[in-house]
């Protein structure tokens, strides 16, 4: 799940690994608290107007909601759930961040030169 686990040898849990790991589920933490909070209100507004108007299950804004939380659920992938399973994740921009970190890092005159 964390660590990628080999056949030939025990994973060692080290450090940085795990560092590296506990930032990013924070990150994955933050936005997944960010979203709770806008979509927690605008759940009861899709409703009100749905209640109001009583649209057609292909029409409903709040299942239309419902829909997109399980969109941004599966993007976050908080707890690794999706990640080989062919959807596109949060971890995948996490890796290109720490790519282009590990790039800055190892030649540091790029920055300047770009």
């Amino acid at each position: 799940m964390f660590f990628r686990k080999t056949k030939e040898a025990p994973v060692r849990i080290t450090f940085w690994k795990a560092l590296r790991h506990l930032v990013a589920f924070q990150i994955k933490l933050a936005a997944d608290a960010l979203r709770d909070l806008i979509m927690s209100p605008l759940s009861i507004v899709v409703f009100c107007i749905d209640a109001l108007t009583s649209p057609t299950l292909e029409s409903s804004l709040y299942l239309r909601l419902m829909v997109f939380g399980r969109k941004t659920d599966r993007y976050i992938n908080l707890f690794d759930e999706y990640k080989d399973k062919g959807h596109a994740t949060m971890d995948e921009a996490i890796e290109t961040l720490e790519a282009m970190a590990n790039d800055l890092a190892a030649d540091p005159s790029r920055k300047r030169r770009e």
